[in-house]
Formats: C-alpha cells, sequence, structure tokens
C-alpha cells in the first residue's frame, strides 16, 4: 500500500510539473527547449507511473467498472471515491480559474489562456483522481475475474 501512495504522490506531482514547464513555454519568453524537455520527462514519468498505479494495481477496472458489476463493498468504495475526487476536483479547477484571474488583473500575463497541456491534465485528473483516493486510502488488491 505505501509503494501505490507513493507512485500516486509521483504521479501526480510529474503532472503538475510537465503543466508548469509547458506553462513557460507556451509563454514564450524562457529557452524553451529546457522547458520542452522538462514537460516531455515528466509526460513519461506519468505514463511509467500510471501503468504500475492504475493499470496493474486493477484501479483503473475498479473506478471504470460499471455499477452492476461490483459487489456491495466496491460498490460503496467506489461511490466514496467518487464523490470525494470530484469535491476535489472542483476546487482544483476553482483554484486554477482564480490564479488565471490573479495573473490577469496583476498583468502579470494578461495574453495567457488555457492550454491544450492543461485541458488534457485536467481530463486526466478527472479519470484517475477516484483511484488515488483508493490507493491513498486504502490501497487495492487485484479481482479475480
Amino acid at each position: 500500500m505505501k509503494n501505490l501512495k507513493f507512485l500516486s504522490v509521483i504521479n501526480l506531482a510529474a503532472l503538475l510539473v510537465m503543466n508548469t514547464a509547458f506553462y513557460f513555454v507556451f509563454r514564450g519568453r524562457v529557452a524553451s527547449h529546457l522547458y520542452d524537455g522538462a514537460g516531455i520527462a515528466s509526460l513519461v514519468v506519468v505514463a511509467v507511473t500510471f501503468i504500475p498505479l492504475f493499470w496493474k494495481s486493477g484501479i483503473w477496472k475498479l473506478t471504470h467498472a460499471k455499477a452492476d458489476k461490483l459487489d456491495e463493498r466496491e460498490l460503496a468504495l467506489t461511490h466514496w471515491a467518487l464523490s470525494e475526487s470530484y469535491g476535489w476536483f472542483a476546487v482544483i479547477c476553482l483554484v486554477i480559474m482564480l490564479a488565471f484571474s490573479f495573473i490577469g488583473k496583476m498583468n502579470i500575463c494578461p495574453q495567457y489562456t488555457i492550454s491544450m497541456p492543461l485541458v488534457a491534465s485536467l481530463i486526466y485528473l478527472s479519470h484517475v483522481l477516484p483511484g488515488v483516493m483508493i490507493a491513498w486510502k486504502y490501497g487495492v488488491q487485484k479481482r479475480s475475474e
């Protein structure tokens, strides 16, 4: 279980580093090849940690299974994970919007718009956050089919 917690922290931290690096690339005011490399390396870390954290552990199947395929315990667990994670997801989106509003008001970067890597990251986050909640609190054992 500790391994799943560690992998979830690494996965989400790499996602944050990737978005930060691509933000600076999008701004275009710095040596973008360094930030391109950091962003791509972070994307690789996200992909590499996804496999053991979500795919091999069975968390992805659990959180994306149809309700009629789950027993009562699994149904309660996924319901808890979905409600908790979407609450956190709403807060994360609101913080991002607040940050963009703050950056715009301070005239730091008024031309900045939401980038495609950020949109893709938010879609990814909405899919993996329930699994992160399960991995962080309970861990998971692979289901026998």
